[in-house]
């Protein structure tokens, strides 16, 4: 797997759109958004809908407690829908992984090339007027595949974030990935806490949706209105197709 998770064990979100499970509305209005389980976090908090879609997976926690998990982690391409009652201000994190068919080399066999590189690329929209956009740090953690170290760099930003880069390393797919390297960084413990300081954590890049590639997914198109329709963005790391763990996070004001 491309990154530790809690697929097997953690609650799962409310599948908006899931071919597998035969969860296929047309539009939000032929989903029973009113059965959506609430999470409860604060008993006298507001209740918040939140819509989500994320190549390939993502968790969920807000102010440190996991909500929800993804219910399908590769494909086919699925989005979800979330509940949770909580006080402003709150904090959302979450973990977003391209998942990988041979693991630890960030590939598939895809685009007729048996070790492609993969995209991600994650988007939500909460009622509360809460959306994806550049001003939510992401932070990488794995980026792969790597055929020449010398195209990472680490440098810090002008705000003195530190800048994971690969924008120099190639994406194109091969037959033989038997010469592949993978970075990993550590990941802090405590990375999806209230109190967790991400400052050093650069901004999310935003992409358009033709550069992730969702114009063509209905777990995506049928509900745009809840996506880029609500002023949500699609966003990832400085690299939507070699960084294949991402952390995310955002604070909620009152």
């Amino acid at each position: 797997m491309p990154a530790q998770n809690h697929f097997t064990t953690a609650p799962k979100a409310v599948d908006l759109y899931e071919e597998c499970a035969n969860i296929t509305p047309d539009s939000i209005a032929s989903v029973d958004v009113g059965s959506v389980p609430v999470v409860v976090i604060d008993a006298d908090g507001e209740e918040i809908t939140g819509y989500i879609f994320a190549d390939n997976y993502f968790e969920l926690y807000i102010n440190g407690q996991l909500i929800a998990v993804d219910t399908v982690p590769f494909t086919p391409f699925n989005s979800s829908i979330v509940k949770f009652k909580v006080n402003k201000p709150y904090t959302i994190a979450v973990k977003v992984i391209d998942w990988e068919e041979h693991l630890g080399l960030g590939t598939e066999n895809n685009r007729g090339k048996a070790f492609h590189p993969g995209d991600g690329g994650f988007i939500a929209s909460f009622s509360d007027g809460t959306v994806t956009d550049s001003n939510w740090p992401a932070q990488t953690f794995y980026t792969a595949p790597i055929y020449d170290l010398s195209c990472l760099s680490e440098v810090n930003g002008q705000n003195l974030e530190e800048l994971r880069l690969s924008e120099n390393c190639t994406t194109q797919g091969t037959d033989n990935g038997a010469n592949a390297y993978a970075a990993h960084w550590e990941t802090p413990s405590n990375w999806m806490a209230k109190n967790f300081d991400a400052a050093s954590w650069p901004a999310a890049t935003e992409y358009s949706e033709s550069d992730i590639g969702v114009n063509n997914k209905h777990a995506y198109m049928n509900f745009i209105d809840k996506f880029s329709g609500a002023g949500a963005s699609l966003i990832w790391s400085t690299n939507v197709v070699l960084d294949n763990h991402v952390l995310l996070r955002y604070e909620v004001e009152k």
